[in-house]
């Protein structure tokens, strides 16, 4: 009996069904890549049949319910109308109309039109609405286009290029197992347009059989430079265990291209098995910046001294993207005792990018000693403005410490001309994080006699909304004389032009 697979109704796409040409049996099997239709795949191993041909395509389904609490954050960005003109958009717009439509509730993680979008692409014949709203469901991972791009994925070769390689995205955000055999036949294929996309692709969606499967390609001799380097990569992200010897002696083999050796120092780490350490240690001592980086990625991983102690060298390293990358892994692992060597860091690098990452970090962490060294370049009369609107910046977004040391810094510059640009600048960050220890910091910005340091008072008062200082926004409104302030004063309070 043949089993036939049902295909994206809306599309009106054919169907594709087969018969089951002989009985395949585990070890005998000559070619388990060639293109073979299931009549029963209970038949079959599920190791073969995962690594075959035609994939079986998923049942169409609509659209799941959007997220409550992305729904509600988006519905409350809305301008009057907003709402009811994307949806005459998405019935009636032309195609540039829709894409940019789509694009920004994309940007805007707005999940409220699912439905709508489902039913226009069942009924657009516009390849890049199509595109666009593929991308739209990948975004909210939402699998009710499963079977329209398993579908394009089975038989790509008359389809637009953009349109396979947004289905291959999207099986890859949505984890569409089901779509393994098409992307296998598509690694194996010809056309090696299809070679990288489908690689990346199985590393999202594949398992360990599938990792087993990609280390026999380390072997051929056909392969290019940027392959073998994405391959290593989706051989990490797979993170087989049976693959761990392989990678090993790819990650030590000195006359293998640099990106490959690193990205398989980055994998045997991911692994997590204790061996790894031992050789990662080992491979840090190379000359090439780019392993030495990788290396650090890799002995993240690990929660032991030794591996805390290569981050702390790490840190120290000649070469400021290691020195980065051990930043970032101190953070990772929590390690307090690279406190120190960041502070260093914060203080002496020679990289903005460096200090600027060991402050977050310091923050991050959120020891004793970071903390004081924080707050303490908050007070420092020598510290540059520069720092301190970095420190300051850092603690409010990564911190609950330092709100009043922030409050009796912008509480300081308020009177002082000569830094009034440094005034409205840290107005402006406050106005980010309206808390109600910057309400006092709010009637000191809005009682000011310059009008841009009053201006940016009406920021922080419009974004937090202090009781105690709606009274010198209202003396603001109820000024004799008209200015820009005035009128956003009275309009922040809800005041009638005529009162």
């Amino acid at each position: 009996m043949k089993k036939i697979f049902s295909l994206f109704s809306c599309a009106a796409l054919s169907f594709f069904c087969g018969a089951f040409a002989e009985e395949i049996s585990s070890g005998d099997y000559q070619n388990e890549y060639q293109e073979i239709v299931i009549d029963d795949p209970s038949e079959i191993s599920s190791e073969k049949a995962s690594l075959t041909g035609t994939s079986q395509v998923p049942a169409a389904k609509r659209p799941k319910s959007p997220d409550a609490e992305k729904s509600r954050a988006a519905a409350e960005k809305d301008k009057d109308g907003e709402d009811e003109k994307r949806r005459e958009t998405i019935q009636f717009g032309t195609e540039s109309e829709i894409t940019s439509l789509v694009q920004e509730l994309i940007a805007k993680d707005d999940p409220r039109y699912s439905d709508e979008l489902y039913d226009l692409f069942g009924n657009s014949r516009s390849p890049a609405a199509r595109e666009k709203i593929l991308e739209y469901f990948a975004k909210f991972e939402d699998p009710c286009l499963e079977d329209y791009a398993v579908t394009i994925l089975n038989d790509p070769y008359d389809e637009k290029n953009s349109t396979v390689e947004q289905a291959f995205r999207y099986v890859a955000a949505v984890k569409t197992t089901d779509a393994i055999p098409a992307v296998v036949s598509l690694l194996e294929s010809e056309n090696e347009s299809y070679f990288l996309p489908a690689l990346t692709t199985l590393g999202e969606i594949g398992g360990e059989t599938e990792a087993e499967y990609l280390v026999d390609f380390l072997e051929r001799s056909d392969l290019t430079i940027p392959q073998r380097q994405q391959l290593m990569r989706v051989l990490g992200k797979l993170q087989a265990l049976k693959t761990w010897e392989s990678l090993v002696e790819i990650a030590q083999d000195e006359g293998e291209n640099g990106f490959v050796r690193a990205y398989a120092a980055e994998a045997i780490g991911a692994m997590k098995k204790a061996e790894s350490v031992e050789i990662l240690e080992k491979l840090f001592e190379s000359s090439d910046p780019n392993l030495r980086c990788y290396v650090i990625k890799g002995i993240s991983n690990f929660d032991t001294d030794e591996a805390k102690s290569l981050v702390i060298q790490g840190i120290k390293d000649s070469q400021y993207k290691v020195r980065l990358e051990a930043i970032s892994a101190a953070e990772k692992m929590k390690i307090a005792e690279a406190v120190p060597y960041l502070i260093y860091r914060a203080k002496n690098d020679g990289e903005k990018q460096v200090k600027n990452k060991a402050l977050e970090t310091l923050a991050k962490l959120g020891t004793g000693e970071a903390e004081s060294y924080l707050l303490g370049q908050l007070a420092d009369k020598k510290t540059s403005d520069t720092v301190k609107y970095s420190v300051a910046e850092i603690l409010l977004k990564h911190s609950k410490s330092g709100r009043a040391e922030i409050a009796n810094l912008a509480s300081d510059l308020v009177n002082d001309e000569r830094r009034k640009p440094f005034c409205l600048t840290i107005g402006k960050l406050i106005a980010k994080y309206p808390e109600s220890v910057f309400a006092s910091v709010c009637e000191e910005y809005l009682s000011s006699k310059d009008s841009a340091v009053c201006a940016t008072g009406l920021d922080i008062y419009s974004a937090g909304m202090f009781p105690s200082a709606e009274s010198a926004v209202r003396r603001i409104a109820e000024g004799t004389k008209p200015s820009a302030n005035k009128k956003r004063a009275r309009k922040i309070l809800k005041m009638d032009e005529n009162d």
